[in-house]
């Protein structure tokens, strides 16, 4: 019998961040809350931001915070350290790290739809405020050194095939970060994604007009992770917008329920959907293109794969 290795959680509590914040709950959810920071796509640029303002003495308002923000359910914060309070506790505890200022907090600026909070780890001041109490940030090398933040975020992107994508098409909605525990092993993160604000305008307008169609169709509230994701797939591709959203809408008055509960759950069965609409128009060009070159007739071999 095969034994499968379940994978292990785990909480880690730093003294320093007890002392800091006062609480070992909030100890607990600030480093995973770091932890998170450092591993996401634009870490780089993020590490870099917060050494400027370091080096700068900046203050909160001076600066627009751009890079390093991400965000993570109060439900899967709770499952991922494991602790035995309520959702709820688990948000004032969040809540209390924005208010002492060691976490920012906005909305979407791009997405207004987007309910769900974006945090962002402030590090001059975790740093600042731990050398008021005789304690060291960890990594403080990463903000006052010359770190090599280049390695650090070439690993990360090799994590999700999203990073490489983003950094193409400058795509700015967040996808949910993946439940996961702190660990070492970075090859076992499915998913830490942050804001790239250098957007391309067509893809943003492509992503948002395909995100509204697809949340009035599908009567849901918001978009997760893997819609996200699959979205990305269908942005990616550079089609005709308006027939991608045509393809959307024939997906949705084609579906055919077996029960009264059956609908389309996941835009993953849209992008489906999409692509196996898009393989048969650039085929059905295809052998027109052939025809005209070669007589030969277009529905034969068409309607023999597709009718």
């Amino acid at each position: 019998m095969i034994e499968i290795k379940k994978k292990l959680k785990r909480a880690v509590i730093k003294e320093e961040y007890v002392k800091l914040t006062g609480s070992t709950e909030e100890a607990i959810i600030l480093n995973q809350f770091i932890y998170w920071s450092e591993r996401t796509k634009d870490v780089s640029k993020y590490l870099l931001e917060e050494k400027t303002r370091l080096e700068n003495g900046s203050k909160e308002g001076d600066v627009s915070l751009k890079y390093g923000w991400i965000y993570k359910k109060a439900e899967e914060l709770k499952e991922e350290v494991m602790l035995s309070v309520s959702v709820n506790t688990v948000r004032k505890h969040i809540n209390q790290l924005v208010k002492k200022g060691y976490l920012n907090k906005r909305s979407n600026p791009i997405y207004r739809w987007d309910k769900t909070f974006q945090y962002r780890v402030n590090l001059v001041k975790v740093t600042s405020d731990l050398k008021k109490i005789g304690y060291r940030f960890e990594d403080e090398n990463l903000l006052t050194g010359s770190a090599d933040f280049d390695a650090r975020e070439t690993n990360t992107e090799q994590l999700n095939n999203y990073n490489e994508f983003s950094k193409r098409t400058g795509i700015t909605a967040i996808p949910e970060i993946t439940t996961d525990t702190n660990t070492n092993n970075l090859s076992e993160i499915s998913s830490s994604l942050s804001i790239d604000d250098d957007m391309k305008s067509n893809d943003s307008k492509q992503f948002n007009k395909i995100c509204e169609l697809y949340l009035k169709l599908s009567g849901k509230s918001k978009i997760s992770s893997n819609d996200y994701k699959a979205i990305l797939e269908v942005v990616k591709e550079q089609w005709n917008t308006n027939l991608v959203l045509k393809w959307i809408e024939d997906c949705f008055r084609q579906f055919k329920p077996q029960h009264k509960n059956d609908q389309i759950r996941s835009f993953r069965y849209v992008t489906n959907y999409i692509f196996d609409q898009a393989h048969k128009n650039y085929f059905f060009q295809e052998v027109v293109n052939n025809e005209q070159n070669t007589g030969d007739y277009v529905e034969d071999e068409y309607f023999e794969r597709y009718g």
